[in-house]
Order: structure tokens, then C-alpha cells, then sequence
């Protein structure tokens, strides 16, 4: 092997076992590109040393004293040292241990003739990474220089994961959580603790109002001082990493800062933003309130975590979205089920209705028949026995109602649709029906309401079992307002009453069959009226009010193809 002069053989000692014939790869493969400083009072060990080293890739410096190497490693930063212990004034010793406080990741290597244990241990402990006996060989010292420059990039990456493990732990409380807001508060408060900012705030991009950043979390100021500080895009000086898609430093005396870490009295800050492949969602925000020696380190850091917040908050939406579809269909799949009984239940009553009716109505009949014979025998008998046949009377009059409600609701008819004007029809109904004296009426008419398409008899049917149940409600009197109007392709109808009202444990179940609250009457009324509403593909939806009364309001569409009735 070649020597560094006049072909003497120089040795080495590293700090741990090595193959000096793996040296010379060693070197090559190291990342050459660092940046060497060459300390020793022999002129001709550091113009060898420099030359050497220069022609392997490093970048190098020489200086013949500990003050000047001093001075340099304060100016500048060096990624690698190699000094003689020996020297005049200030050792090499002493350059160690200076350049170990000044940047304690610097790679050291000791320099010297005259090696002993002593020295050896002394060295390491200040922080040597390795130490040559002189005169040394070229491969050698290119390999003590490669090792040296390995073992600072191991520390290095040992210190970087360190600083990574609290961000693992974070990720993992994130990727657990689904809640939006507390997403954003687990990454801020990450972000705050681990930079040592004294604010931040998570800023996204405002959805209902383009070019505008919202502030969804902040620390180190009141949550509404922030919200209410404008942030836009084109302005704000964070709304370039929004664009170009890259974290930045940014000083006040540069006059850079965001809006918000300005109002907060921010000297730095640091700004990374929110993405997830080519979409920026917003951006990670932290500032700092003293001044200091501003360092773009904890870049790599809030970059990771800024991506996975925005995974994670993608993650969240998505799962919201699946949560509120699987909702919405089990809310589906329970409405059908409750068709589903509730068409089974009105097949049952209707077929038990039907053959009570028919059952009913021959003696009804005959009943009817015979007090009408009565009536006529008994024309001159006090008044005490006409009140009783009038009793009677009206008596077989409910029963012949109850029989036809029953009826009615056992044959379900289709619709036979002709044009009808609905406020026509509405006055035909009113006037078919003998509303009692202390109820008062207000009619509301809109204005060229559209004709529809319907089936007059039975809308008729259902507006009429609407007014009953309405002044019925009204035992003591009360205003009845029944009013018109054009909904979009919807006409409306709303009966409303100022009645009893329904209490609210009742409102669920007045549609179906059979349920009443009232002491006369079997509860067929309002669900006669909701079939008839929905085979004409309307609605019919009520609000109440105990005490204040109840509004029946019917909607049906302007026009129905024939098709569609058929």
C-alpha cells in the first residue's frame, strides 16, 4: 500500500474492532460530500492529510493550531474533525472537547505519535470516534475518516427516530380516533410540545367560501380570536406552502408570518401543509413568541405529521360517510319493515272488517226499518218516547257510519282521475257537512292555483273526515282555518284547528287503524284519509301542540300521468 510520505509505514487504532483491508471500500462508499476539518502543528501532515482527503470527494480545511481550529469550528460547521493531541497552546484534547459542545454530532478523530491507553480512554470519553497512530497509511486513513463518517450518520438516525417515537405513539392515537375535532387537537398539541412553540393552529380550506383558510384548531390563543381573523390565500404568506405543497420557516423581521401567528405576537414560525396525494387540505401551523436560533430541524417531523393527519381526517369523513349510509339504510330497511306489518296488519283488519260489516248491516237494517214503523205507529205518543225513538235514530245512524268507514276501508279503490279545481271541491265538501255553531271557519284561498288530477269523491272523503276530526277536537268551541297553497309541484291544503291538541306519545300512531283516544268512533277516520292521500302520491303530515291545537296538511302533485294511476 502506498504511504502518505517517503514510503513509511504509518498504523492505526480504532475504537472498536475493524478490517483494515475493507478500509479503501470503506471510503469509497462513504458519502463523500462532508465537510473536514484538518487540525495538527506539522505543516506537512495537514497538507497531506488535506490532499488526500480532497481527492477521495471530502471537502477540507487545514488550520496549524488549536485556537484557529477553534475559531473555525465556532464560524462554521464541520462534519468531521481530525487533530493532533500534541500541539502548542491549546491540544487536540482540548479542540475535542470544544468542538463536542459545539455541535455534539461532529465526528472525531484524535491525531498522534505517541498513543497510550490513557490517551486512548481519554479520548473516547470526550467523544473520539476513532484515533491514528502517526505515520498512517492512505486506505487506512480513508477508512478511519469512512467509519467516523458512518458512525455520525447511525447517531444521527438514532436521533432522529428518538425524536419519531412520540410521533408513532401520536399516529397511533389518531388512527383510533374518528372525531374530526379531536383529530386536529391531538396533532396541534403534538406539534406545540415536540418544537417547543409556544401557539399553533390547524388551518383548512374553507369549503363554502373559496381562497379562505378557517381556523378548525388553536393553541396559545382564544379559539374565537382566531375564527375571527381573516386568512386568505392570496395574501397570507402561508398560502404559499398551501402551493407549492412544501413546509417553510418563516420570521417576523422578514416580515413572512401568517395572520394568525402575527395577532398572536409571533417572532417564527413554522408551516407545513396538509396533503394527501396532489390535494392540499390546509396546513399545520406553529409559532413561537422569543427569539432564537430558528432552524428549519423540526420540518421532517411536523411534515410526517401533517400527512398523517390529513390521512387520518380523510380516514374519519370516510368513516362518517359509511356510518351515516349504513344508518340511512337501516332507517330504509326499518320503514320497510313497518310497511311491510302495517300492510299485513290493514290486509288482516280489513278482511275482519269486511265480514263484520257485512254481518252487521242486515240487522242494522232491519233495525232501521222497524223504528221508522215505529216512528209512524206511535206519531201521537208523549214526547218522552219520540225523544227515545230520535235517540235511537241517531244511534243506528253512527252504526250505519262505523259500518261504512269499515266498508271503505276494506275495499281499497284506485283512483279514477279527472281534472279537479281543489278549492271547487273544498267548498263542496264544506258544504256536505254541518259544522257546529260555536266553531268559527276561516277559509284562505290562494290565487290561480292550478287544477290537478284526482279523484274527487274520495278526496272529498278524506277533506271531510279531516273537518269532523278538526271542530270534534273542539268539544268547547274554536277556530278552524283551512287554507291552499302552491308548494313547488306540490298543491297544500292544511287544516288547522285551535282544539285540544295531540300529546305527542299519541302522534305516531293516529294513522293507524283502529287506535283512538276518543270515546265514540272505532279510529278509521284518519287512516281512510291517509290511503286515499298516498294513492293519489301525496302526503299527509300533522304538527300539534297540546293546549294550542293541531294542522293536518296535505300535499298532492299538480299532475299525475295517466300511466302512473293506471
Amino acid at each position: 500500500m502506498g504511504g502518505l510520505t517517503q514510503g513509511r509505514e504509518w498504523c492505526i487504532i480504532r475504537d472498536g474492532e475493524g478490517d483494515q483491508e475493507q478500509g479503501g471500500d470503506l471510503a469509497r462508499e462513504a458519502q463523500v460530500n462532508e465537510r473536514v476539518l484538518v487540525v495538527d502543528d506539522d505543516p506537512l501532515v495537514v497538507d497531506l492529510f488535506v490532499n488526500v482527503l480532497e481527492d477521495a470527494g471530502y471537502r477540507v480545511e487545514g488550520v496549524f493550531c488549536g485556537e484557529d481550529a477553534i475559531e473555525r469550528l465556532t464560524a462554521a460547521q464541520f462534519d468531521i474533525l481530525l487533530a493532533d493531541v500534541k500541539m502548542p497552546g491549546v491540544d487536540g484534547l482540548e479542540v475535542l472537547r470544544q468542538a463536542k459542545f459545539l455541535d455534539p454530532e461532529i465526528a472525531a478523530v484524535v491525531i498522534t505519535g505517541h498513543g497510550t491507553l490513557e490517551m486512548a480512554i481519554k479520548s473516547i470519553q470526550l467523544g473520539a470516534e476513532g484515533f491514528v497512530l502517526k505515520p498512517t497509511d492512505v486506505e487506512d486513513l480513508l477508512a478511519i475518516v469512512a467509519h467516523a463518517v458512518e458512525k455520525r450518520r447511525l447517531i444521527r438516525e438514532n436521533i432522529r427516530l428518538k425524536a419519531f417515537l412520540p410521533l408513532f405513539e401520536v399516529t397511533k392515537r389518531l388512527a383510533s380516533e374518528v372525531d374530526l375535532g379531536e383529530l386536529n387537537k391531538l396533532a396541534l398539541d403534538f406539534a406545540v410540545q415536540e418544537t417547543g412553540a409556544d401557539g399553533g393552529a390547524v388551518l383548512l380550506r374553507d369549503e363554502t367560501c373559496p381562497g379562505h383558510l378557517m381556523v378548525a384548531a388553536v393553541r396559545g390563543m382564544h379559539p374565537d380570536i382566531a375564527r375571527a381573523i381573516t386568512v386568505q390565500e392570496a395574501e397570507d404568506p402561508i398560502g404559499r406552502v398551501l402551493h407549492s405543497g412544501a413546509g417553510c420557516l418563516l420570521a417576523a423581521d422578514e416580515g413572512s408570518l401568517g395572520a394568525v401567528a402575527d395577532w398572536a405576537g409571533a417572532v417564527w414560525e413554522l408551516c407545513v401543509p396538509l396533503s394527501i396525494g396532489d390535494r392540499v387540505l390546509g396546513v399545520l401551523d406553529v409559532w413561537g413568541t422569543q427569539r432564537q436560533d430558528l432552524t428549519e430541524d423540526h420540518l421532517p417531523l411536523l411534515s410526517t405529521l401533517a400527512g398523517q393527519l390529513a390521512v387520518t381526517r380523510e380516514n374519519a369523513l370516510l368513516y362518517q360517510h359509511m356510518e351515516s349510509m349504513v344508518e340511512e339504510r337501516t332507517r330504509e330497511l326499518r320503514r320497510a319493515q313497518e310497511r311491510l306489518l302495517r300492510s299485513e296488519r290493514l290486509a288482516a283488519i280489513g278482511q275482519l272488517a269486511a265480514s263484520v260489516a257485512h254481518e252487521l248491516r242486515h240487522p242494522l237494517g232491519v233495525m232501521r226499518q222497524s223504528t221508522y214503523f215505529l216512528s209512524l205507529k206511535l206519531a201521537d205518543a208523549d214526547e218522552k218516547v219520540k225523544k227515545h225513538l230520535r235517540i235511537l235514530e241517531q244511534e243506528i245512524g253512527a252504526s250505519d257510519k262505523i259500518i261504512t268507514d269499515l266498508m271503505d276501508f276494506s275495499r281499497v279503490h284506485r283512483p279514477t282521475l279527472t281534472e279537479v279545481d281543489i278549492e271547487t271541491l273544498l267548498d263542496q265538501t264544506l258544504a256536505s257537512i254541518e259544522v257546529p255553531a260555536e266553531v268559527k271557519m276561516v277559509r284562505t284561498r290562494a290565487k290561480k292555483l292550478p287544477h290537478i288530477w284526482a279523484d274527487g269523491q274520495q278526496l272529498q272523503q278524506a277533506f271531510r273526515n279531516l273537518i269532523v276530526n278538526a271542530y270534534q277536537s273542539m268539544p268547547e268551541g274554536g277556530m278552524l282555518y283551512i287554507s291552499t297553497a302552491r308548494e313547488g309541484k306540490y298543491l297544500e291544503v292544511a287544516f288547522r284547528d285551535t282544539g285540544m291538541g295531540i300529546p305527542p306519545e299519541h302522534l305516531e300512531r293516529i294513522f293507524e287503524p283502529l287506535f283512538t283516544t276518543k270515546e265514540r268512533g272505532i279510529g278509521l277516520g284518519l287512516a281512510i284519509c291517509q290511503g286515499i292521500v298516498e294513492r293519489h302520491r301525496g302526503t299527509i303530515e300533522v304538527e300539534s301542540l297540546v293546549g294550542q291545537g293541531t294542522t293536518f296538511t296535505v300535499r298532492l302533485p299538480i299532475f299525475i300521468p295517466e300511466t302512473e294511476s293506471e
